[in-house]
């Protein structure tokens, strides 16, 4: 970017702030006068919305005028509580996450239920265009949301705490927003708008049913409001309610099959199972258990290796009874991996419970000579629970007192060859892998006051307000004491050593664990003693508070010859903090098999100035109906990242009545989050086969197939890793934290839109595209690095993957070949980066019998790109599994008298990741293909609405014709598409999941 360009965008800034200042301070020094019905253009203050009138001309997100989402400069997407409602959802969670501008990716919801999430699990977000819930900017009547949720990386806005029953409609700004609303407006801004100006007494209350088991849902509310000269007050009540989907619920999540197909003729080649007869079923937790693994098992020659021994009742072909020794046959393969009725009951979606409190007033005292007092009161609890299966995989020496392997060095395999690893002599261990019962629940609560007083001066009005808001969340996770279980196995998990088993310095009431038990390798049943002794509850706490204040100006400041120059300024101030103290193990890096976390702390403070002109250039003019230029800047100053700037222009050029063009062009900007600045260190203990593709990557298995592909095999070698590497060893250590010299990311965001709104016909159409792409992306790869480093083509030839983590390359070590530790701290990416088009089509027609009315909005993504480091290769993600080419929706509506019907046709395109992890050959089959590619996903809703004097019945069905998600192969494990079940992990199949559900919805005026 050149030198000029960058100060012309410095004048530009400071031009439109210091005009706003020097001509509109003068004109507001003037008498007082009463409030005047608003006629500005300019962006909208953070003041109440507009009273509820029922017709098109609504929108106030961006800009104090109300238009429509047909006629505003930038482009806005409009739900409406009745849209809502007539398509059979009552969440809004859901309402948002199924709009287009957010169904083109991937969304956070009750689906993660054992993933490390920002916010915590349970937490529900919002991710414009698929650049992340942190670049979202979610507004309640104009003024910021709350972060809310649990653990060390609190940051996005938790959509659970939305007071569903209040609101009237979402306006959706589909553009960078920063130079209006300051940071985390990079994708675009969500303006939730609450009911205003009611009188009287409302409850309401809706359910939907599913057909099936599982995922039912239910809320109930109640809302009073009163109007009197001076004022009014708006209070509701809101309870919901979300049943639990488990995998043992649907056939589709209860039985992942490999659905893999033979290259040669495209013939199904899963493996069958012999005692069904049918393709095998695999474990639906996502980790397997019922296995012994050998480590050390005498073979010809003098090197160890490790044998897998699976758990079979009645079936033994080796050494143990009721176990088969893996051999790559069809005999035993049938039981590797099986699938434990336990693990049935994992969740797929979470269970959740939350009750809202919401209260606004306002209140114009006579001693204020007609300014008004305001307030928004908001209180939210969200309790929300997971039942997930994790693997216990410790390590047994021979001396232990319940080892079923223990070995006698003999002539074929002597004492020295015990000593393989460096473990010393006589010490060959064995380790049992069984599954268990793993717990997590949160319990979030948020608070949120609000205070405020607005008012006019001659004809500009002002508003000035503060908010503190806080929340609290308690989060508590099955644990199992680390040291314990290196007591009760009689081995150091850590550093490799053998200890005595329960023995001095035990903690007291030491029993040995005993894994190889028939309950604990079918079902991962302990006895009660082991229980008491091993596991227990780790408790933490989670303390995010935010405070803001504000004030704004807005008003005409002159007349110009094609109408009033408008505009508005002003200037805040935000604080935010976060405490989050882990449960005593995991701070103390005694739970097993999970992360060790320190108390994350930090607070960062925010200064702002801002400014907006609404410049009329040419109206009444021939192909001049109306042109109108909008000029917006923002000065921000944080104590962390210092100071940035930010612009926008934008114009709004009307032909005719008919044929209108707009567009914006303009900067936003995103300080780190407190988590990512201040995230303490997580440190967690990966096992070598879970984060290195190295491991025996030239074996060829029973399917004559590499179990990697070329290109890893290639760099694998080339770092010395020897072919058979088996990946024993101690675990790598992977270490996630804030960092605290990252640089704040910018972005620059175009749209450019065309409308067509020809009079009398009830039609119109708007096209917009758009393109926003993101510098200094701040973001973590995790142990996805190493996977990243091998199989990238440039290797060790750029810097990148292969600087974050450390392979022990000294032949002479213990350690050698190992991957000994890993960053996963947050750090700054080169770009990414994404573009498409949005298609918004109305229509309505008045017949003698009724009216007509349709809605259709569609997105079309053309890429989205993504950069992470320097020179590397550019990915692009449109078009694969979760990111689509193609979302949107249509609602059609007929009324009749009383009566209306609506349909609604919601579609997800299809979508492929064959070039990625498929036909290629990347971590698939020589032999064999996985599905990897989906048809587009299609369901449709059907509701009917009687419309009494004092009540509403609302009654329909959600996914009328019951479809279920797609399903793709096993194949895709690499990272490129995830599953539940067979089905994609990823939000628009989230009513697949489910299928059909009967939704009633009823409400009462009093």
């Amino acid at each position: 970017m050149s030198k000029s360009t960058n100060l012309t965008r410095k004048w530009l800034l400071a031009g439109t702030i210091l005009t706003t200042l020097a001509v509109g301070l003068p004109a507001i020094a003037q008498e007082t006068t009463p409030p005047a019905e608003d006629t500005t253009a300019a962006p909208a203050a953070p003041e109440a919305a507009p009273a509820d009138d029922n017709t098109t001309e609504i929108v106030v997100t961006g800009s104090r005028i109300r238009k429509s989402e047909f006629n505003s400069a930038a482009p806005v997407q409009v739900i409406t509580a009745e849209k809502s409602s007539m398509s059979g959802m009552i969440d809004a969670a859901q309402i948002l996450q199924s709009s287009s501008i957010a169904s083109g990716s991937g969304q956070i919801n009750n689906t993660f239920t054992g993933y490390v999430v920002d916010g915590g699990a349970g937490i529900n977000t919002l991710s414009l265009r698929g650049l992340g819930a942190q670049r979202t900017l979610v507004l309640i009547n104009g003024r910021r949301m709350p972060p809310a949720g649990v653990g060390g990386t609190v940051g996005p806005v938790d959509l659970n705490f939305i007071p569903q029953s209040m609101v009237s409609r979402y306006e959706i700004l589909k553009d960078g927003a920063s130079s209006i609303y300051g940071s985390d407006a990079v994708a675009g801004v969500v303006n939730i708008i609450t009911t205003k100006n009611f009188d009287g007494f409302h409850i309401e209350a809706s359910g939907l049913k599913s057909e099936k088991d599982g995922a039912d849902s239910y809320t109930a509310s109640a809302m009073y409001g009163k109007t009197f000269d001076k004022g009014g007050i708006l209070i509701s009540g809101e309870y919901f309610e979300q049943q639990e989907l488990t995998y043992r619920d649907r056939p589709g999540l209860a039985c992942p099959q490999l659905l893999r197909y033979s290259t040669a003729d495209g013939s199904r080649a899963d493996r069958i199972d012999p005692r069904t007869g049918e393709f095998k079923c695999y474990n639906a937790s996502g980790v397997w258990g019922s296995a012994i693994i050998d480590n050390f098992s005498p073979l010809i020659g003098s090197s160890p290796s490790a044998d897998f021994y699976f758990y079979a009742p009645n079936h033994t072909n080796g050494p143990l009874n009721n176990y088969v020794l893996y051999d790559g046959t069809a005999s035993t393969v049938v039981w590797e991996n099986d699938n434990p009725d336990p693990a049935l009951d994992t969740t797929a979606i979470s269970p959740v419970k939350r009750v809202s409190l919401f209260a606004q007033g306002q209140w114009r005292p006579d001693w204020l000579n007609g300014a008004e007092l305001y307030t928004e009161l908001m209180f939210g609890e969200r309790k929300s629970s997971q039942r997930t299966w994790a693997q216990l995989f410790p390590y047994y020496s021979s001396h232990s007192s319940v080892n079923p392997l223990p070995h006698t060095p003999n002539a074929d395999f002597p004492e020295a060859a015990y000593d393989y690893y460096g473990f010393g002599p006589a010490q060959p261990y064995a380790q049992p892998i069984t599954i268990f019962e793993s717990d997590a629940s949160q319990k979030v609560d948020l608070g949120r006051f609000l205070g405020g007083v607005r008012g006019t001066l001659s004809s500009w009005n002002w508003d000035a307000y503060a908010s503190y808001s806080k929340s609290v969340g308690k989060y508590d996770n099955t644990a199992i004491y680390a040291d314990r279980v290196n007591w009760g196995t009689g081995f150091d998990q850590v550093n490799f050593v053998e200890i005595d088993e329960c023995g001095a310095g035990a903690p007291a009431g030491c029993v040995p664990l005993n894994l190889f038990s028939p309950d604990a390798q079918s079902t991962g049943k302990l006895t009660q003693a082991e229980y008491d002794y091993y596991f227990t509850v780790d408790h933490g706490k989670t303390d995010y508070s935010q405070f803001t204040a504000e004030a704004t100006a807005t008003g005409d400041i002159m007349q110009l010859p094609a109408g009033a120059l408008g505009a508005a300024f002003g200037i805040s101030f935000r604080k935010d903090e976060i405490n989050d103290v882990p449960g005593e193990l995991a701070r103390n890096g005694n739970s097993y098999n999970r992360t060790s976390a320190g108390i994350t702390k930090g607070d960062d403070q925010l200064k702002e100035v801002y400014g907006e002109l609404e410049v009329p250039i040419v109206r009444g003019k021939f192909l001049f109906e109306d042109l109108t230029l909008n000029l917006s800047g923002r000065y921000s100053d944080y104590d962390s990242v210092g100071s940035a700037n930010t612009y926008k222009v934008g114009f709004n050029w009307a032909l005719d009545n008919i044929f209108r063009v707009r567009g914006t062009a303009g900067t936003s900007f995103r300080a780190p989050a407190l988590y990512e600045l201040y995230l303490n260190d997580q440190t967690s203990y990966l096992s070598q086969s879970q984060v290195d593709p190295c491991i025996n990557y030239d074996k060829i298995g029973a399917d004559g197939e590499y179990a990697v592909n070329a290109t890893i095999r290639a760099n694998c070698a080339a770092d010395g890793v020897a072919g058979d590497y088996t990946g024993a060893g101690s675990s790598a250590v992977l270490t996630t934290g804030g960092g605290l010299y990252l640089k704040p990311e910018t972005s620059y965001a175009t749209t450019l839109g065309f409308v067509l709104t020809p009079p009398d016909t009830g039609f119109k159409f708007a096209m917009d595209v758009w393109k926003t792409k993101i510098s200094d992306q701040i973001t973590s790869n995790g142990a996805a690095v190493v996977g990243a480093c091998y199989g990238s083509v440039q290797f060790r030839s750029q810097p990148g993957f292969c600087d974050k983590f450390v392979r022990d390359l000294d032949p002479t070590s213990t350690t050698f070949n190992q991957i000994l530790t890993i960053d996963a701290s947050y750090r700054n990416i080169p770009t990414e980066e994404t573009a498409g088009i949005d298609f918004t089509v109305s229509y309505e027609h008045e017949f003698n019998f009724g009216k007509l009315t349709s809605d259709a909005q569609f997105s079309w993504y053309k890429y989205y790109k993504s950069q992470q480091y320097e020179g590397a290769v550019i990915d692009d993600y449109v078009g694969t599994i979760g990111n689509p080419n193609w979302v949107g929706d249509v609602q059609t509506k007929f009324t009749h008298k009383d009566w209306q019907v609506a349909w609604t046709f919601n579609y997800t395109g299809a979508a492929s990741n064959l070039g990625w992890y498929g036909e290629v050959g990347h971590n698939a089959a020589n032999t064999y293909t996985y599905k990897a590619s989906v048809p587009p996903f299609v369901t449709h809703d059907l509701e009917v609405r009687y419309r009494g004097k004092s009540f509403d019945v609302i009654a329909g069905i959600n996914n009328v014709l019951d479809e279920y998600a797609p399903v793709i192969g096993d194949g895709l494990y690499s990272g490129s598409a995830s599953r539940l079940g067979n089905y994609p992990f990823s939000s628009q199949y989230y009513s697949g999941l489910i299928g059909r559900q009967f939704y009633l919805n009823v409400s009462k005026d009093f």
